[in-house]
C-alpha cells in the first residue's frame, strides 16, 4: 500500500508475496486463495506466482446469512440505542433547530451507549425530503415540515441497525398529502413483511409484493429489500420494475431490511420508512 511504504510499496509487496507462496506450499491443498478485498498490484503478483485468486465474497456473503443466537443479542443491543436516539430526536424536534442538530442527537446517544460509528448522514426536512437521499444540512427545519431519516447505525458490539422514520416538526398540523404519503409508506412495508417466511423465493417475494403507486417509481428507493449484519448484507430484492439479476431462498434466521419511500417527481414531500425483520420458522419477529 502507498500511503504505508510510499515508493517502497512494491518491495514489501514481494516480501508478503514470498510470505504467501511458503504458506501455499506448506498448508494450500491447490494453488487457489480467496480474498475479500486486494488491491490489483498484488492480484497480478500471486498470479505470477503461481496462485489463483478468486473472490471471497460469495463464501463470505452466504455464511454470514443465517444469525447466531450471540449476533441476535448483539443486534437487538444496537436496535435498542438506536430506538433510544429516535426517541430522543422525536422529543428535540422543534421548528427553528437545523437538519444538522438533529441528527447529532443519534450520534450522541450512540457514542453514550458504547456504540461505534454511522455509516452515512441521511436525513432531510421539507422540500429537501424528496427526492431522496440527501444528506442533513444546516437547512433549518420548519413548523409543518416532515422530516425523514434513515439510521445506518453501527451500534454496541458492531452490528448495525438500520431503520428509516418520518417524523413531523410541530405546532401546526400535518397536511392531508403527508398524512397519504405516510399511510402509503406503512401500508407497503406491512404488507411486504408479511410475505416473509422461510422457503420464499426472493422473484416470489417480488413478484407478491404490494404494487407501488406509478407516480412513486421514478424516485423509489433502490431496493424492497436487503439483508443486514453488521453492515448491509445479501440479498437485495429490487423493485419488479428494475432487473433483478439473481434467485434465493428466504430462510429462518436472516435478518433482512424492508423499505419504503413514497414521493412522487415534482412534489414537496416524501416519505421514507424501514424495518428491521428476523425470519423464523414461523414467520417473522419484529426488531425494530
Amino acid at each position: 500500500d502507498y500511503f504505508s511504504n510510499g515508493d517502497q510499496a512494491g518491495i514489501q509487496l514481494e516480501k508478503w508475496i514470498n510470505e504467501i507462496k511458503d504458506l501455499s506450499n506448506s498448508y494450500f491443498k491447490n494453488k487457489k486463495l480467496a480474498i475479500d478485498v486486494v488491491n490489483g498490484p498484488a492480484v497480478s503478483a500471486l498470479n505470477k506466482a503461481g496462485i489463483e485468486i478468486v473472490d471471497a465474497k460469495l463464501v463470505l456473503e452466504q455464511a454470514r446469512v443465517i444469525k447466531s443466537p450471540e449476533e441476535l443479542k448483539c443486534m437487538k443491543a444496537a436496535i435498542e440505542v438506536c430506538e433510544i436516539g429516535i426517541n430522543k430526536m422525536r422529543e428535540e424536534l422543534k421548528a427553528g433547530m437545523t437538519e444538522d442538530e438533529l441528527w447529532s442527537i443519534l450520534h450522541k446517544t450512540n457514542i453514550e451507549h458504547g456504540g461505534e460509528w454511522i455509516e452515512c448522514r441521511i436525513l432531510s426536512s421539507g422540500e429537501r425530503t424528496n427526492p431522496w437521499m440527501q444528506e442533513s444540512s444546516n437547512k433549518i427545519i420548519q413548523s409543518g415540515e416532515i422530516v425523514s431519516f434513515d439510521t445506518d447505525m453501527v451500534g454496541p458490539m458492531g452490528y448495525f441497525a438500520d431503520i428509516s422514520r418520518t417524523i413531523h416538526c410541530g405546532p401546526s398540523a400535518p397536511t392531508r398529502r403527508q398524512r397519504q404519503l405516510y399511510r402509503m409508506a406503512v401500508e407497503e412495508v406491512e404488507h411486504n413483511m408479511a410475505l416473509l417466511k422461510p422457503g420464499l423465493g426472493l422473484h416470489a417475494f417480488r413478484d407478491l409484493c404490494k404494487p407501488m403507486d406509478p407516480s412513486f417509481q421514478d424516485n423509489a428507493y433502490s431496493c424492497l429489500l436487503h439483508g443486514v449484519g453488521m453492515c448491509d448484507e445479501y440479498p437485495q430484492v429490487k423493485h419488479p420494475w428494475r432487473t433483478q439479476v439473481y434467485d434465493g431462498t428466504f430462510e429462518a434466521g436472516m435478518v433482512v431490511c424492508v423499505e419504503s419511500y413514497c414521493g412522487a417527481v415534482g412534489e414537496r414531500d416524501g416519505v421514507k420508512l424501514e424495518q428491521q425483520v428476523l425470519i423464523t420458522e414461523d414467520g417473522i419477529e419484529l426488531l425494530s
